[in-house]
């Protein structure tokens, strides 16, 4: 079976085996942020196709209880409400099947990335692993049906986040195809698909800014070889100027100062600090409800004791050890389990602008819909590293 009759089946499966779990949420109603920003936003009820109104529903951003229009705001996903209010008006059904597409095509571009990962240099010289698909394959069930996503799927808003995540990985997708590929042409066409990708990502949520940071793990981890003193020392300029590089840029797509996005806490019943000190129990929760997501503990909002010092409540100081623990073992074995490292890293640093300093609510479990990704490649990617080292086949 060639490459292209095996991709066509691995994404019937897929869309089979996802349709099964969210056939039921079609006709789920509209919550919270779905009425300023879709039911009673002027500029998202599209009824005729000139230039204007359309330009228009890239300015519907909402402040302090109005509808400014003076500022772009999500324009591609917002587009996609008009276009979804336009066809069907305020029926649900329409929106749901929209962000059950962009699910489905998220799952299916995840699969081939892991797909794609398994064949850069620093996985390909570790085995030559024949079970490549179906690693790949059960990444993205694994993904696509964790009840974590169900929210950043079915809370019909959140398609800012599910878009956005779905156009960062099809970036993260093409970079890896650019590196993988031996032909200049190849590599110019896929690296420039892989910048159009990150604007429409962009264009989708102000979090996927961060994509130039993950490619740049993903070039440590995949492609270079740490061991060297001088690839370090480069590796570390790279990120230094990386970082400072994101805030530019997001400062200059969104048309402000970049230090102004932490925002105002005047609105808020924390504080700065009090966020900092709470994000590491926030974190802990995400990842608990990942590998242990049973209903009662899944919710769209939830109630969580702030963190007035490190010792308050008893729980954050663990929780901050822990993380810290994390991401050694994730620096100590780059090299040994790159796979590890890489999904451990990739979690933490895509939850660095919502679980940070910037002043947002607290706790949303659709924040875990892009970080969450490579945790289950880390699993399946152990249990192929067993299986190998072991002898066994699956």
């Amino acid at each position: 079976m060639n490459r292209a009759i095996k991709n066509v089946t691995a994404s019937v499966l897929l869309f089979i085996i996802i349709l099964a779990g969210y056939t039921n949420s079609f006709n789920a109603s509209w919550h919270l942020d779905d009425y300023p920003n879709i039911l009673e936003n002027p500029r998202i009820h599209l009824t005729e196709f000139s230039f204007e109104s359309i330009i228009n529903t890239f300015y519907a951003s909402f402040d302090n209880g109005l509808y400014q229009g003076k500022k772009m705001y999500r324009p591609v996903p917002c587009f996609t409400f008009a276009l979804n209010w336009y066809f069907g008006g305020d029926n649900v059904f329409g929106y749901h099947v929209v962000n059950f597409s962009i699910h489905f095509l998220t799952a299916f571009i995840l699969f081939l990335t892991v797909f794609n990962l398994f064949e850069t240099p620093n996985l390909k010289s570790r085995f030559n692993n024949k079970n490549q698909y179906y690693a790949a394959f059960i990444t993205a069930v694994l993904w696509a049906v964790n009840p974590i996503q169900t929210q950043a799927v079915t809370y019909i808003v959140q398609r800012m986040a599910s878009m956005g995540a779905m156009f960062y990985i099809l970036g993260f997708y093409f970079y890896i195809k650019a590196r993988n590929s031996n032909s200049l042409q190849n590599r110019v066409f896929f690296f420039l698909s892989c910048l159009m990708s990150y604007l429409l990502a962009l264009g989708s949520k102000e979090n996927t800014v961060i994509l130039p940071m993950a490619l740049l793990l993903a070039e440590i981890v995949f492609f270079q070889d740490t061991a060297k003193p001088e690839t370090r020392k480069r590796l570390l300029i790279i990120t230094g100027a990386g970082a400072v590089l994101i805030l530019i840029i997001g400062g200059l797509f969104l048309g402000r100062n970049p230090l102004s996005v932490i925002g105002s806490y005047e609105h808020r019943t924390f504080t700065l600090f009090q966020r900092i000190m709470t994000q590491p129990r926030i974190l802990l929760l995400y990842l608990s409800q990942i590998f242990y997501p049973v209903p009662g503990r899944l919710s769209i909002e939830h109630d969580i004791a702030v963190s007035t010092s490190l010792f308050q409540p008893w729980t954050t100081i663990p929780a901050i050890l822990t993380i810290i623990f994390l991401i050694g073992a994730a620096v100590i074995l780059i090299k040994e389990r790159p796979v590890v490292s890489f999904a451990i890293f990739f979690f933490f640093l895509n939850h660095v602008i919502e679980s940070s300093v910037i002043a947002l609510e607290l706790v949303f479990e659709h924040r875990n819909y892009l970080p969450s990704m490579f945790l289950f490649f880390l699993y399946h990617w152990e249990c192929l590293h067993f299986l190998n080292t072991t002898g066994r086949k699956i």
